[in-house]
């Protein structure tokens, strides 16, 4: 049996978690889930789930004290999913604040 690498293994994630963003964008149901190993990807209408977080969320990340981690984002939104999978692949990693303060093109 082969070790693969962190990265490989991330790769191999972010890359299903990919194609399951694709897959849930035809579903009717508020959201669709998606489990690798402890952590879910949940796509579709997430909106009431991340709320507590402000108004404009387009997704979150949950961690529970099991290890378990749960990643909401929109169906089709892209640069959600980026976003929270960096949130999974590195807990210590913040939100850059100047960016906040830069207007929308």
């Amino acid at each position: 049996m082969t070790r693969i690498s962190a990265g490989r293994r991330l790769l191999r994630f972010a890359g299903t978690l990919a194609l399951a963003s694709l897959a849930a964008g035809c579903s009717a149901a508020p959201f669709v889930g998606y489990q690798n190993g402890p952590v879910t990807l949940y796509v579709g209408d997430v909106r009431h789930v991340c709320a507590a977080g402000g108004i404009n969320n387009r997704g979150c990340t949950l961690r529970y004290p099991n290890s378990r981690i749960e990643v909401y984002c929109a169906a089709g939104d892209y640069e959600c999913l980026a976003h929270e999978l960096r949130h999974v692949a590195d807990p210590t990693w913040r939100h850059d604040l100047d960016a906040r303060n830069v207007s929308p093109r």
